[in-house]
């Protein structure tokens, strides 16, 4: 009798939790429209691509911060953004750090720290906020997963330390100022009326 009570609670519980999942509503993205002072990051197609840029405020500056590149895209009039989907092809996917930043009323916030990520898509979700611009601050990875640096040349490899990463090695450096490819780069709204987990399946 108590192993046909725990039973059916059992089986009451999995229910619960069954039902629970398939309510949960999952967004509906709604493809937000785009523009771009670079053209091939919002034209639609994956066969063009371009750099990010070297930012205004460091040309000409003292100090040379060039690794740090930008990509940014606009929108017609201030919307809530939800999600940023960065595509890259295949041979571009090399491992970045990325910043995302959007302009809400007149201040730049930093909304998203990204590193070491080296898919051809980034998808990036972001809480909800009202912004008229997006900018992608770019810089290729120094590190792995382990924390460690990821640029070796030749001469690291014989045991000079200082050739490793940031320690001293012209090429670790040269290949951090190499700015990255995108193809294009997405903006996402959720629509008015979500579809559950569970239509979303049946597709």
């Amino acid at each position: 009798m108590k192993r046909f009570a725990y039973t059916l609670v059992f089986l009451f519980a999995l229910t619960l939790i069954v039902s629970g999942c398939s309510m949960l509503a999952e967004p509906t993205w709604s493809k937000l429209e785009v523009a771009s002072d670079v053209e091939q990051f919002t034209d639609g197609s994956m066969y063009t691509t371009a750099q990010t840029q070297v930012p205004e405020y460091v040309k000409g500056e003292a100090k040379d911060d060039s690794r740090f590149t930008d990509a940014v895209v606009s929108l017609k009039t201030p919307q809530d953004i939800r999600r940023i989907l960065i595509k890259r092809r295949t041979e571009d996917a090399v491992a970045v750090d990325l910043d995302v930043y959007v302009l809400s009323g007149e201040d730049w916030k930093l909304v998203k720290e990204i590193r070491g990520d080296e898919n051809s898509d980034i998808d990036i979700k972001i809480s909800s906020i009202e912004a008229s611009k997006i900018k992608i601050r770019a810089q290729r990875s120094t590190r792995t997963a382990a924390g460690k640096s990821a640029i070796a040349t030749p001469a690291a490899k014989q045991g000079n330390k200082r050739a490793v990463g940031g320690g001293g090695s012209v090429e670790a450096d040269r290949i951090l100022r190499e700015p990255v490819k995108f193809a294009e780069i997405e903006v996402y709204g959720v629509a008015a009326t979500p579809v559950p987990a569970e239509t979303k399946a049946k597709k």
